[in-house]
């Protein structure tokens, strides 16, 4: 791929690129081999040709699933490409949270990396494995883009056309001072945004866009739920499947009947939400799904970047499932719209869909964050990320299906209306330890 001038970095920064982190590994007391603390997990050759078998039914009355449909999948980052929901396990306190994709003509850089992968293979206990009030919304100035179904920006007269193509709110400058508003965090309907829509002159070709963003009291193009469905006006509930998603009340933890904002709220030990994007689904452009839940689309696509600030702070009160363990990690979001936890015929996950454990505490207490994934290739690394327990951390996620890798990573940046090209170039230069998936 030719990529454009004003994204690549000299070519001596690639020369310069620095060996990957060596492990010290040491089989901890809790059982899990833990190695090197690191800034930066470096996930290669992700993807690969498989399939998986996808719920087709739910039935109230025999309390069986059916998983009648295959769904074949290949290239990079596959099928991790395809939609994602973001989760969240207490103890946790977000503090920002956004989704970034490539504006038009922007290219990932391909790593030139001509040292060895310092790897160890290790035996390791197997991982965690997820599947199974009125918020203050400020006002925002937006600009409104268009994305195809990978999540690329379409510019042009494909815009224009507006008929197969997504329509999502892009903050290009939060108001400090401006009046607040309260209500339903949800998405401005399509007539409300184009009347709102600013010009986007500042956004070069090689940056990357932010179509979602969230800071406590206010959320663009981001959904909140939780495992609260019946109990609050969305969802439903069962004595087959239990509690369906729902609408997340502003606390988190609460159902609720419309999306909200959450409030700058701390999760409890083993309390959890979730983030879809804004854009519900319709005429079964997400494939099936649980009847009368909330569904909204995950965030797909193989260019795009998560974002976030988050403290995990220790909660050491009590003795229950969970206790202590905080997480953040990425289904196929088909599974929480059918059933996360509970009949593994009612989800796509045993068959291999997709999970991405970004970072995970793996005993009560811990302070190493682990990052793994869970599909028909797995793997991960055993070195650790440091749990933010007093402070916060921010850190990025970059897909990068140019060279089949995931950067797992902290960063000091600001996630602002735009991430410019040098300065993603400059976070997939930097040193990280290996993750190579066979």
């Amino acid at each position: 791929m030719q990529l454009q001038s004003h994204v690549l970095a000299p070519l001596a920064a690639l020369a310069a690129f620095a060996p990957l982190a060596a492990a010290d590994c040491q089989l901890s007391s809790d059982g899990n081999y833990y190695c090197a603390q690191t800034s930066n997990v470096v996930y290669s050759n992700v993807g690969f040709a498989g399939s998986y078998l996808d719920t087709t039914s739910m039935d109230e009355s025999s309390c069986a699933c059916v998983q009648g449909s295959s769904t074949t999948f290949s290239g990079s980052l596959a099928p991790l490409d395809e939609e994602l929901s973001v989760h969240f396990r207490g103890p946790l306190n977000l503090k920002q949270f956004g989704v970034y994709y490539p504006a038009s003509g922007s290219a990932l850089r391909k790593r030139d990396n001509a040292d060895a992968p310092c790897e160890e293979t290790v035996a390791t206990k197997p991982q965690h494995k997820h599947r199974r009030d009125v918020a203050v919304e400020y006002v925002e100035v937006t600009s409104t883009v268009w994305v195809d179904a990978n999540g690329n920006v379409v510019n042009g007269e494909a815009a224009a056309a507006a008929t197969s193509y997504t329509q999502v709110n892009t903050v290009v400058a939060s108001a400090t001072n401006g009046a607040a508003t309260t209500g339903a965090a949800t998405t401005a309907s399509t007539a409300a945004a184009a009347a709102a829509t600013t010009g986007s002159s500042s956004v070069s070709s090689g940056d990357w866009v932010r179509s979602s963003y969230f800071t406590p009291g206010s959320a663009s193009n981001c959904t909140f739920m939780n495992h609260m469905g019946g109990t609050a006006g969305s969802g439903v509930w069962s004595s087959c499947f239990g509690n369906s998603i729902s609408y997340a009340a502003a606390d988190g933890v609460s159902g609720a009947g419309s999306a909200y904002a959450l409030d700058d709220i701390t999760l409890k030990s083993g309390q959890e939400y979730m983030i879809f994007s804004g854009t519900e689904c319709a005429n079964g452009d997400c494939g099936y799904f649980r009847e009368n839940i909330p569904a909204y689309h995950g965030f797909a696509g193989q260019s795009k970047i998560f974002v976030f600030e988050f403290q995990m702070p220790s909660d050491t009160a009590g003795t229950g499932y969970n206790q202590d363990m905080p997480a953040i990690w990425l289904l196929n979001a088909k599974i929480p719209r059918t059933l996360q936890y509970g009949n593994a015929d009612c989800s796509c996950w045993e068959s291999g869909c997709g999970e991405m454990d970004l970072f995970e505490i793996l005993s009560s207490g811990s302070d190493k964050l682990i990052s793994h994934v869970h599909d028909g290739q797995g793997g991960g690394s055993q070195d650790y990320f440091q749990r933010p327990v007093d402070g916060t951390m921010k850190a990025a996620v970059i897909f990068n299906g140019a060279d089949k890798t995931i950067h797992v990573m902290e960063v000091t940046d600001d996630f602002g209306s735009t991430l410019s090209a040098d300065t993603v170039s400059g976070w997939l230069s930097q040193a990280g330890s290996s993750a190579a998936l066979p």
